[in-house]
């Protein structure tokens, strides 16, 4: 009779259960160590869509997403080993093919005997509040600031990992304390503009005061300036102070470092007068150093693509004879840019000869009307008659396009610039107060525009290198220096008048001689098949160009040695026991430079005649800045036409 009673008791109890899980609002439904589905209520199935009959006994991956499936059967392993797991956010595939979010609470299912018989999961869906306040931690925690929300009462109600680091607190130890003890002055208590709980998370965590420094106290005695921005936010308890604390101790030592950089430059400027010929005479150095490596280079490119062009219209390959020419003109390019970078530095090789300075105006008239552009009228006024003057065209070029280019900069909406020349009579009275300037004839160049001129104060600092008005990124500073260091070097003057909103002109004398406007150099022809053949000992550093030497040498008939520097130079020279009709060196090269290699090799063999060959020609030029006259130079980077050109003469 007892265990009757007993029998009808669990039985009773057992129709109970069941009675709550089905009537519960949570999803409840079971599932076995095989991960079958072993039991479903009507809440599961009106939360994912799946009757009783159609999900029971199927597997559990219906259910989940197949990247995730792995990581429930961890999940599960895990719960069955005494773990538990409350309030997990996933995502459930609902009969319909959507996946919905939800909340999960699952526990290990257990028998009488208290083995494992599966796991009992509780599901619901995730509440448009519970992913806001997901995606709002996801965010705290991801912030690169601390994050603090603090209460009406004062005490700190939400904390993120940054506030951990920044206080030296334990998120516990950071909940219920006093903000008034860890920031001061406190946040505070007068409420901005509240925030609407609908908003996103990055517009509810968006300041709506302005930052505020701040000093925060660590829990070890230690302050750290911050900047503080505050929004309040309404919630079901009441508002809610969001304050981002933000560490400002790298930008107060950049300030400090600015600040104390500034006071360096300011006495930087006093020196500027000593420090300034040490610049250019480094700038110098590097832009030889450019030169020779990059001339280097080009003379590769340019001369193996020669040989390209030569075999290829040889075989009737008219369209690889083509590229080949372009790449030629392109390597002519590149040696134009190495040659304005020389200029700058004053180590190139000057060729002044007596020349028309209205010639030189009338060759790159249409250059310039292209550099100033079509909003931009050029006028050009040439007196006739003009006496000669010596100087490099190539950098009276350089002079007038630099000239032009700064005074389109200066009239970005249009106006106009003006090109002139004439003779001037300088006397004493004009040369006062001109120290450079002698008494004599010149000719005057003047470059005029109707920009925004120029300032005293900008004036004064016009041809200093380096310095320059303009935004960052659009100027270098270097055009009126270079302008300024050719003019002085071929013995001119060079003056600057302008006013603000009145525009500038530039006033160039360049002294006048009696020679005759000089022929343009032609450029080399192909030696004629009749020139004498020698022996040459070739020395260069760079291994493709001694390539290119040899090539173009032995081409050309000559008998070639070849040495990598000055002392296997001198070497391969000792042990060599004919005559050597030619030393073709490089200028720079490692261990020895070329004038120092041609001083002993000279002795030794005096007969021999010596070809330089640099594209920085600094180790063997005059003081100004001209050549030696006994010294013969082949400018990298060299075409083969003007390498056999200037061999041929040095034979001759």
């Amino acid at each position: 009779m007892v265990r009757s009673r007993d029998n009808s008791g669990l039985s009773e109890q057992a129709g109970l259960l069941r009675a709550i899980v089905r009537s519960a609002h949570e999803a409840i439904y079971t599932v076995g160590r095989d991960y079958t589905i072993l039991s479903w209520n009507p809440a599961a199935e009106a939360l994912l869509g799946y009757r009783a009959d159609e999900i029971v006994g199927r597997e559990l991956d219906l259910l989940v997403a197949p990247d995730r499936r792995a990581d429930q059967r961890e999940m599960f392993t895990l719960i069955a080993a005494g773990a538990r797991l409350e309030r997990f956010r996933t995502r459930r595939r609902h009969r319909d093919g959507r996946w919905i979010p939800v909340t999960l609470n699952i526990s290990p299912l257990a028998g009488d005997d208290g083995d494992l018989l599966g796991f009992t999961v509780m599901a619901r869906a995730t509440s448009a509040r519970e992913r806001l306040e997901s995606s709002l931690q996801a965010l705290l925690e991801a912030a690169p600031d601390a994050f603090v929300g603090v209460g009406d009462d004062g005490l700190i109600t939400l904390a993120n990992t940054q506030a951990e680091l920044l206080f030296g607190l334990t998120r516990n130890g950071l909940i219920g304390r006093d903000v008034g003890r860890l920031l001061s002055p406190s946040l505070p208590d007068d409420p901005a503009r509240p925030l609407n709980p609908d908003e996103s998370p990055a517009e509810l965590l968006a300041p709506s005061t302005p930052p505020t420094p701040t000093m925060a106290h660590r829990i070890d005695g230690g302050t750290v300036p911050v900047e503080v921005s505050m929004s309040v936010l309404p919630t079901e308890e009441g508002r809610m102070r969001c304050a981002v604390i933000r560490d400002i101790t790298d930008r107060i030592r950049a300030d400090d470092r600015y600040r104390q950089l500034q006071a360096e430059a300011d006495r930087a400027r006093m020196e500027a007068q000593l420090q300034r010929a040490q610049r250019l005479e480094g700038l110098g150095q590097l832009a030889g150093g450019v030169a020779h490596d990059f001339n280097n280079l080009i003379a590769v490119i340019a001369n193996y693509a020669t040989f390209i062009a030569e075999a290829a219209a040889d075989a009737g390959l008219t369209e690889i004879a083509g590229d080949a020419e372009q790449i030629s003109k392109a390597a002519q390019r590149g040696a134009d840019l190495t040659h304005q970078l020389l200029a700058f530095a004053r180590r190139e090789v000057v060729r002044p000869r007596p020349l028309d300075i209205n010639d030189v105006i009338t060759d790159i008239e249409q250059m310039l009307r292209r550099s100033i552009g079509e909003h931009i009228a050029l006028s050009v006024r040439l007196s006739e008659n003009l006496p000669s003057v010596t100087a490099d065209p190539g950098q009276l070029d350089q002079v007038l396009v630099n000239l032009a280019v700064n005074a389109r900069d200066a009239m970005p909406r249009g106006g106009e610039l003006t090109v002139e020349t004439e003779v001037l009579d300088v006397d004493s009275d004009y040369a006062s107060g001109r120290p450079h300037l002698r008494t004599g004839r010149y000719v005057r160049l003047r470059v005029s525009d109707t920009g925004t001129g120029m300032p005293p104060e900008v004036i004064e600092r016009a041809f200093e290198p380096f310095y320059t008005t303009k935004p960052a990124g659009k100027g270098t500073g270097l055009g009126l220096a270079t302008v300024y260091g050719i003019v002085t070097a071929a013995g001119g003057d060079l003056n600057v008048y302008s006013e603000p909103g009145m525009g500038t002109t530039f006033t160039i004398l360049l002294p006048t001689t009696d020679a005759a406007p000089a022929e343009p150099e032609t450029p080399a022809e192909p030696p004629s098949d009749d020139y004498r053949r020698g022996t040459i000992l070739a020395v260069e550093d760079e291994p493709a160009l001694r390539d290119v030497l040899r090539r173009i040498l032995a081409g050309a008939g000559h008998n070639v040695l070849i040495a990598s520097d000055g002392p296997a130079a001198l070497a391969l020279a000792e042990a060599y026991e004919g005559p050597i009709d030619v030393l073709l060196t490089d200028v720079v090269m490692p261990h020895m430079l070329g004038k120092d290699l041609a001083d002993r090799f000279t002795q030794s063999r005096p007969d021999t005649t010596v070809l330089f060959m640099s594209g920085y020609a600094r180790p063997v030029l005059a003081s100004q800045g001209t050549l030696d006259p006994d010294v013969t130079l082949v400018e990298k980077p060299f075409s083969k036409n003007q390498l056999l050109t200037a061999l041929r003469q040095s034979l001759d």
